[in-house]
C-alpha cells in the first residue's frame, strides 16, 4: 500500500493549521486529489452508521428488475452542524439473483452521484456506489442477513488492506408519490472497485481464467481459509465470480479480493443453497475451496486467524443493530471454526483431504 510522501504530508499539515478541522475534513475532492494524488475516502473511514433518507418512486424503481434505466432520486441527511443536506442522485437496480422479484421483493441498488453535487458532503469524491439492501421487506430476518454480510466484509478487513471497505446505513425509504408507506431498513455501502484498487496502489485486472495458483500464494491461502471460516463456497478466481484481481505492476502476481458474501453459512440467507456439484447440502456446512498446500503453508495461514481470534470475536460483537439471537448464532459458528483449526485431525480432514487438487 502506498504511503503519503513527506511533501504531501507537509501540505496537509499546513492546510490543517490554516483551516478549521471541519473544513479540513470536507476538502473539495479535486483539492484533495491534487495534494495527495489520491481520491478522498472519508465515506469509508468511519464505523459509525450513516442515517440517510432515500426519496424515490419506490414502485417504479423496484419493478425495473431488468436494469433498463437510471431513476431520479434524492438522498438527504443531517450533517454535524445540524444542517439538512439534500443531494440529487440517480438510482439503478443491480445484481443477479436478488434483483429477480421471484427471489427478493426489494433489489440491491447502485447510487450514481454527480461530481459537483457531492463536494463538501459525506459523499465527497464518490461517483457510483453499490448499496446492499434487504431482500424481503416483511421479514426482519433479511435485515439481519444484511448486517451479517456487512460483518463478513469487516472481518476480512482485519486481514488485509486489499479488501473492500463498507459503511453501514440506517436507511429511510420515502416514496415520492406517497403511495407506499415510509420504510426504515439497514443497508450498507461498498467501496467502489477502482477506489479500493487506487487505495492500495494497484489496478483492477479484468482477465478471466487465471487460476488460484497464478495469484499471490500466501494471500490466496488466507482468502481460502477466510471463506472456509464464514462458510462461503460461492466464489471462483478463474471465473472472477465474486472476486476481483488487483495488480501493482507487471512483475507481481495478482491478488484476489473477495466480495458478495450473502450465500455464506455465517449469513445463512433463506435462499442460499450450495452449488449442485458440491458434496454438501447446506451452506452452514464448511467446505474448503482452496488448493492443496504443504502443511507449513496451511499452518502459516491458520496462524493469522489464531492471532486475530480476539479481534474476530470483538468485530462480531460490535455490529450495530444485530440482535442477540443472531449474534449468538454467529459466535457459535466462529467457535466451530476455531475448534476445527486447533484440532490436528480436523485440520488434516478439512484442509488436506478435502482440498482441491
Amino acid at each position: 500500500m502506498r504511503s503519503i510522501h513527506k511533501s504531501t504530508l507537509a501540505s496537509l499539515l499546513l492546510l490543517f493549521l490554516i483551516c478549521p478541522t471541519s473544513s479540513f475534513f470536507w476538502l473539495d475532492a479535486q483539492d484533495f486529489l491534487s495534494i495527495t494524488g489520491e481520491e478522498p475516502t472519508f465515506l469509508f473511514q468511519s464505523d459509525e452508521p450513516l442515517y440517510l433518507t432515500l426519496s424515490m418512486d419506490v414502485k417504479t424503481v423496484i419493478r425495473d428488475n431488468e436494469e433498463k434505466e437510471n431513476h431520479p432520486a434524492e438522498i438527504s441527511y443531517t450533517d454535524q452542524e445540524g444542517n439538512e443536506i439534500k443531494l440529487p442522485v440517480e438510482i439503478r437496480v443491480r445484481g443477479n439473483f436478488r434483483k429477480d422479484p421471484v427471489n427478493c421483493d426489494f433489489p440491491p441498488l447502485r447510487l450514481n452521484f454527480s461530481d459537483t453535487t457531492v463536494i463538501n458532503t459525506v459523499f465527497a469524491g464518490q461517483d457510483k456506489i453499490k448499496l446492499v439492501t434487504h431482500c424481503r421487506t416483511r421479514q426482519d430476518l433479511y435485515e439481519q442477513n444484511v448486517l451479517k454480510e456487512y460483518l463478513a466484509y469487516k472481518l476480512y478487513n482485519l486481514f488485509t488492506e486489499e479488501s473492500f471497505r463498507v459503511r453501514l446505513v440506517h436507511l429511510t425509504y420515502a416514496d415520492t408519490r406517497g403511495k407506499i408507506d415510509t420504510l426504515e431498513k439497514m443497508a450498507f455501502l461498498i467501496e467502489p472497485n477502482q477506489q479500493m484498487a487506487r487505495r492500495n496502489g494497484c489496478e483492477i485486472l479484468e482477465v478471466k481464467r487465471i487460476q488460484q495458483e497464478r495469484t499471490n500464494r500466501h494471500k490466496i491461502n488466507v482468502l481460502s481459509v477466510f471463506q472456509f471460516m464464514i462458510g462461503n463456497t460461492d466464489w471462483s478466481v478463474p471465473a472472477l465470480h465474486n472476486v476481483v484481481l488487483l495488480k501493482e505492476d507487471s512483475t507481481d502476481l495478482p491478488i484476489a479480493v473477495p466480495y458478495d458474501f450473502d450465500w455464506c453459512g455465517m449469513v445463512n440467507s433463506p435462499y442460499a443453497v450450495p452449488a449442485e456439484f458440491l458434496p454438501i447440502e447446506s451452506v452452514r456446512t464448511r467446505l474448503y475451496r482452496g488448493f492443496c498446500r504443504p502443511d507449513e503453508e496451511v499452518q502459516l495461514a491458520l496462524d493469522e486467524f489464531r492471532q486475530r481470534r480476539d479481534e474476530i470475536y470483538h468485530t462480531c460483537s460490535s455490529v450495530p443493530f444485530l440482535t442477540e439471537k443472531e449474534l449468538n448464532k454467529t459466535i457459535k459458528y466462529m467457535d466451530q471454526f476455531f475448534k476445527t483449526i486447533e484440532n490436528p485431525n480436523a485440520v488434516e480432514l478439512a484442509f488436506h483431504r478435502n482440498c482441491r487438487e
